[in-house]
């Protein structure tokens, strides 16, 4: 019994043991959740650290590949073609050799073109020093398409209208010289960019140390990206209270021209950084140098961007870069900042605000002693005018360029590569052509029911077939309709040295030869008659030959073109040039036949080469930027006709200007031999006139786009386009050798034979030697 008793103790020991179960349980409750919270840590950290390490190395590789594609992008660029540039277009090379037909004006008039400075002493390149009879130039150096010219001085003397000499700086003689070309045009391509490269060596030590010190002092020492030269920069503005110095290196600023949009981002900066960096690692300081100074936007012409140095001096101060003076090099300088803020045109007085501080700077700097200092900060800004587009300067010249030159280099990668065209184009010729169109047109108007005339006119030099002037309409300068080359119009008379030189190659035909002037009629296979006349509607029966020609007689030629064969005529014309079709109608021996100026100036070419064709071209050779010809024309002259048939036409020719329908001309140049024909179509509706000296040939084209009568003949309207264009020329007398198949003879008019002196009206004509008489009869 006692044993089943309960003692007071054994509840709460129960409970003890209960309570003591229960904080083993909450022990070790606690133990658990202890272990727990470290292990879920420990998790969440992997899980992070492994998510942070593959994005970061996603990021990286990302990074990487972008890199990757910036450093291809930028490789491409700036070992390609970095710019589009603009195809260059020269003018022909004055050329100099003793005995020259050349006048000093002539020389002066080049010089002037080229920004040649007349002193009295010559001291650098692009100097002249001018005497009574004698020019000493400073030649700069030149490219030309057969090589590298360096610069040297020469000294040209003259015997009245004639080169006597030529010296160089030590007074030796010398075969040859000439000038550098003029640039008549750059054109231009879609990116409405500007620029001339120039190689680094190419420009001044003082304008590349100008602008290092000015936008990147520590070019030469930093990699692409200078923290210190933009808190140097930022110190500067705020010492000067404005800001006079930027951050951003040259390399940055040639990252952002050449790869980058204009965008304030900071997108766009980082990758200017990226850039930069990848650019000085992989090219050479002077590399990015060179780049830069060709690069830099400086200005604006019409519409397009003036880019680089080189061209900004041009187009600034009309000289080029090597021959700036101090403070223009400092005026280029402190345009790097702002082109258009900082525009000299518009802005004078704070340009020079900004040009005097670069001075300074170069002053400080031991770039300049105070001296040349003082001496530039006096000088006031004198800028050259602004320039009319130079694609707009010679439209109708530059229209034939560029139809060559799409068929000489039809890629266009090729054309925008900087491409140097040097051309036939004669500035002088052109500026008498353009004078000439000018005043004779409004002067030409005066006259009743003349009105609303247009105009078309080419020059051709004889000896390379090389066009040398051309204008395309009234308006000089307008870019549209190419008269010359589209404006095909029936030529009239123009076709008549044609038939005659069709006759005269045959034997039993000499200038004294009796030609009918009678009327006549043609009836042709469909019974329509032709009767034509002549334009003074007079017959005077049997002429010779050389007067028919001479006073441009239409009977005669028709009766002549009949008797050899229009077929022949058709022939002969194929032969001096022509190449379209040709329809063998009688009325083809009046001019019933149309070709363009053109053609005319093809045709006339032959018969002035002494009918040796040369196939007419304005481009003479192409290079690629670096001097690599890529083109040259070489003069095919292919003779074509008789020597004898030619020297006796040409005599005809001559006597149109002495005698003839054009004997006008022989008012005006009573000393020059000149030669040429006149030409008017039906109901006067297109006067023309071509002809030519020892060494050009020129046609004239007057007419209405409408085509209604002008109301002018060749010998009233053309020629007096042509005598006005020759007028500030220097013509040189043509000087035919006579062929040995050639002899002089005395010819009696009114029976066309060989007659002593006295024996009647005689004439001294050219004739075959197989047909001369030594001791003629006189027979009436």
């Amino acid at each position: 019994m006692a044993d089943n008793k309960k003692t007071p103790t054994s509840k709460p020991a129960a409970k003890r043991a209960s309570k003591s179960s229960s904080t083993t349980k909450k022990s070790t409750s606690k133990g658990s959740k202890k272990t727990v919270k470290p292990t879920v840590k420990r998790s969440f950290m992997r899980k992070t650290w492994s998510v942070f390490w593959k994005f970061s190395l996603a990021v990286f590789i990302a990074m990487a590949m972008y890199f990757i594609y910036l450093d291809s992008k930028t490789t491409r660029i700036f070992e390609g073609n970095k710019w589009q540039l603009p195809a260059q277009v020269y003018a022909r090379s004055m050329e100099f050799y003793p005995g020259q037909f050349l006048s000093s004006q002539e020389v002066v008039f080049e010089l002037e073109r080229l920004h040649y400075s007349s002193v009295n002493r010559l001291s650098r390149t692009g100097q002249f020093v001018k005497t009574a009879d004698s020019i000493k130039i400073y030649r700069r150096d030149f490219e030309f398409y057969d090589g590298l010219e360096e610069s040297h001085i020469i000294e040209l003397r003259f015997a009245g209208q004639k080169v006597a000499t030529i010296k160089d700086k030590f007074g030796r003689r010398l075969n040859s010289a000439r000038l550098e070309p003029v640039q008549i045009a750059r054109i231009g391509n879609d990116s409405k960019q500007d620029r001339e490269f120039v190689p680094l060596d190419k420009f001044p030590a003082m304008l590349k140390d100008t602008l290092l010190v000015v936008e990147d002092r520590d070019f030469y020492d930093h990699h692409g990206v200078s923290v210190f030269s933009i808190l140097r920069a930022l110190y500067s503005n705020i010492k000067a209270g404005r800001t006079v110095q930027g951050g951003s290196t040259l390399t940055q600023q040639l990252a952002k021209n050449i790869y980058l949009t204009r965008e304030r981002s900071l997108v766009r900066k980082i990758n200017e950084a990226f850039i930069a960096l990848i650019l000085d690692y992989r090219y050479s300081k002077d590399q990015i140098l060179e780049a830069y100074l060709n690069e830099v936007y400086l200005g604006q012409s019409y519409n397009q961007g003036i880019h680089g140095m080189g061209l900004a001096s041009d187009f600034y101060f009309s000289k080029p870069v090597d021959e700036l003076e101090y403070d223009q090099i400092a005026l280029l300088v402190a345009m790097v900042k702002g082109p258009s803020y900082y525009n000299p045109r518009r802005y004078k007085e704070r340009t020079m605000e900004r040009r005097d501080l670069v001075l300074r700077l170069m002053v400080e700097n031991k770039l300049l002693s105070t001296k040349e200092y003082r001496a530039s900060l006096n000088r006031p800004i004198d800028i050259a005018p602004m320039k009319a587009s130079l694609q707009k300067s010679y439209p109708g010249y530059l229209e034939l360029v560029n139809r060559e030159l799409n068929e000489l280099l039809p890629d266009q990668q090729t054309l925008d590569a900087g491409v140097r065209v040097f051309t036939y184009f004669d500035l002088q010729k052109q500026t008498a052509m353009e004078e000439s169109i000018e005043k004779s047109l409004p002067y030409l108007e005066n006259r009743p029911r003349t009105e609303k005339l247009e105009a078309a006119m080419i020059s051709v030099n004889v000896e390379k077939g090389g066009v040398s002037a051309l204008i395309a309409g009234r308006d000089v300068r307008y870019s549209g309709f190419n008269r010359v080359l589209d404006t095909k119009r029936n030529i009239g008379s123009l076709v008549k040295p044609a038939v005659y030189l069709t006759a005269l190659q045959l034997p039993h035909y000499n200038l004294a030869t009796l030609l009918d002037d009678s009327p006549v009629q043609v009836t042709n296979e469909q019974g329509k008659v032709w009767q034509p006349e002549n334009f003074d509607h007079q017959y005077r029966g049997a002429i010779p030959l050389y007067k028919a020609f001479s006073n441009s007689i239409n009977i005669p030629a028709v009766n002549l073109g009949l008797d050899v064969g229009v077929d022949k005529v058709v022939n002969t014309l194929k032969g001096l040039g022509a190449t379209g079709a040709i329809d063998e109608y009688p009325s083809l021996l009046l001019g019933a036949v149309e070709m363009s100026s053109f053609e005319v100036a093809q045709l006339y070419t032959t018969i002035a080469a002494d009918g040796e064709y040369k196939k007419l071209t304005a481009i003479s050779a192409l290079t690629d930027s670096v001097g690599k010809v890529l083109y040259k024309h070489k003069v095919n002259a292919e003779p074509r006709f008789d020597k004898s048939a030619m020297y006796m036409t040409k005599y005809a020719m001559k006597r149109v200007t002495k005698d003839g329908t054009a004997k006008r001309l022989n008012l005006h140049f009573p000393s020059i031999q000149l030669a040429g024909k006149t030409g008017t179509s039906n109901d006067l509706r297109d006067s023309w006139f071509a002809g030519f000296d020892q060494n050009t040939v020129t046609v004239a084209w007057l007419g209405r786009d409408d085509n209604k009568s002008t109301g002018l003949t060749g010998s009233v309207g053309a020629l007096e386009a042509y005598i006005r264009y020759l007028k500030p020329l220097n013509p040189q007398a043509i000087a035919d050798t006579r062929p040995p198949s050639i002899r002089w003879a005395f010819v009696n008019e009114q029976t066309g034979k060989q007659a002593p002196p006295g024996c009647g009206k005689v004439i001294q004509l050219p004739l075959r030697a197989s047909e001369f008489e030594p001791r003629p009869q006189c027979i009436r």
